[in-house]
C-alpha cells in the first residue's frame, strides 16, 4: 500500500496542476447605430466659415456676419487651442455619428463654405500653425476665378489633410431643385471635385443650410453620405443629412467659446 501511495505521488510530481479558468472577459457593448442613437450623438460642435478677409465700404449689412477679419480668425483659433479643444475632420465626425466610432476629447468641426481664396491665403496657414484640420465645402462655378480659390488650390487643401465637401455648382438652393437641377447642381460638382482631389467626395452642405428630405435620394445617388445645414434644429428622422453648425461672425475668441457651449 504504502508503495502504491509512493508510485501516486511520484507521478504526481511530473504533471502541472490544471490552469485555473479565467472567467469570461465582458464584451464592451457595440453602439448602436438606430436613428435615435445617431442623433443622440450629434453634439459635437461644428463651427462654419465663409470669407476670411478684412471687410470693406462695399460690404453691407447682410454681408458682414460671412466676412471674418484675419487677426480675428488668428484669435478664435488661438481661443479654441488654449481651451484644449482637438479639431476633426467632416469624414470622423459621420463615423461617430453614425457608428459609434469614438471622437478626441473636447472636439470640434471647423468647416468652410463656398471656396473664397482667403480660406487658402490666409485660413490655412493659420490652421497649420495650430495643427488644426478642417472640412472645406466647395461652390465649383467660381473655382480659378479672382477672388476664389483655383482647382490647384483645393487639391493642395486637400494634401495638406483637409477634408473636400460638395457645395454645389451655383450655390441654388436645393429645395428649389426640379428636373436635371439635381445633376447640374450636385451631380456634376461632386465628380469634378473627386477629380481634383482623386477620391471619393463624400460630405455636401446645403446652400444657405436649406434642405428637405426629397433631397437625400440624390444625394445618396451622388455619392454623398451625410449633409451639414446651418443652425436649424436636427431632423431626427434624418440625422446625417441635417447635422447642424453655426456660422461665425467677427467675434473675439472668448464669445466664440460662449456661443459654443450654448449652442452644443
Amino acid at each position: 500500500m504504502v508503495g502504491a501511495l509512493g508510485l501516486a505521488g511520484c507521478g504526481a510530481a511530473h504533471h502541472q496542476p490544471p490552469a485555473p479558468q479565467r472567467p469570461a472577459a465582458s464584451r464592451t457593448p457595440a453602439p448602436r447605430t438606430d436613428v435615435a442613437a445617431v442623433a443622440a450623438r450629434a453634439r459635437v460642435p461644428v463651427l462654419c466659415y465663409h470669407q476670411i478677409r478684412r471687410p470693406t465700404s462695399a460690404d453691407g449689412a447682410a454681408a458682414r456676419p460671412y466676412i471674418v477679419g484675419p487677426s480675428v480668425f488668428a484669435a478664435q483659433m488661438r481661443a479654441l487651442d488654449s481651451a484644449g479643444y482637438t479639431t476633426v475632420t467632416g469624414d470622423q465626425l459621420v463615423a461617430h455619428l453614425a457608428r459609434g466610432v469614438p471622437l478626441p476629447r473636447k472636439q470640434v468641426l471647423l468647416t468652410f463654405d463656398d471656396a473664397s481664396a482667403g480660406q487658402y491665403a490666409r485660413a490655412l496657414p493659420v490652421l497649420r500653425r495650430h495643427h488644426f484640420r478642417a472640412t472645406f465645402f466647395i461652390m465649383t462655378v467660381v473655382l480659378g476665378k479672382p477672388g476664389w480659390l483655383t482647382r490647384g488650390q483645393v487639391r493642395a487643401l486637400d494634401r495638406a489633410g483637409m477634408t473636400i465637401g460638395a457645395h454645389t455648382w451655383d450655390h441654388k438652393p436645393v429645395p428649389q431643385y426640379t428636373g436635371t437641377d439635381w445633376d447640374t447642381e450636385v451631380t456634376a460638382p461632386t465628380r469634378e471635385l473627386q477629380r481634383i482631389v482623386g477620391h471619393p467626395i463624400r460630405l455636401f452642405a446645403y446652400p444657405f443650410g436649406l434642405h428637405h428630405t426629397g433631397a437625400i435620394p440624390h444625394l445618396w445617388r451622388a455619392g454623398l453620405r451625410a449633409a451639414f445645414q446651418l443652425a436649424e434644429p436636427l431632423d431626427a428622422r434624418h440625422p446625417l443629412w441635417t447635422i447642424r453648425r453655426i456660422i461665425v461672425p467677427d467675434m473675439p475668441g472668448a464669445q466664440l467659446l460662449r456661443e459654443m457651449r450654448q449652442d452644443f
